[in-house]
């Protein structure tokens, strides 16, 4: 279920606690609140979780179509470019090697 993470955020950190303190909390893992914060989707378990430790309606925390952001992790095509390269570059000495080698 998509949730407003900023949201959830803002009412975890206007109470002071730390992830790991709302995870106790809720009784799920550090794992799930960091999921729940970074990419806004939550179970309903969670969720109602979520909704007992702060007292608010559960509805409170749904994410409407405007409030819904995609993750996109920053560099993801310079990483692909530099493993690309490397691949490229491994192959092209290792076949130099061969070559030499083989002679």
């Amino acid at each position: 279920m998509e949730v407003n993470a900023q949201l959830i955020k803002q009412y975890r950190t206007d109470k002071a606690y730390t992830q790991q303190h709302l995870a106790e909390a809720c009784g799920v893992s550090l794992r799930t609140i960091q999921r729940v914060e970074r990419y806004g989707v939550a179970s309903s378990e969670t969720l109602m979780s979520l909704s007992a430790i702060f007292e608010v309606d559960n509805s409170k925390f749904q994410a409407t179509n405007n409030e819904v952001e995609t993750f996109e992790p920053k560099g993801i095509q310079a990483t692909h470019i530099i493993i690309a390269c490397t691949g490229l570059f491994g192959s092209s000495i290792g076949s130099l090697i061969t070559y030499l080698f083989m002679r």
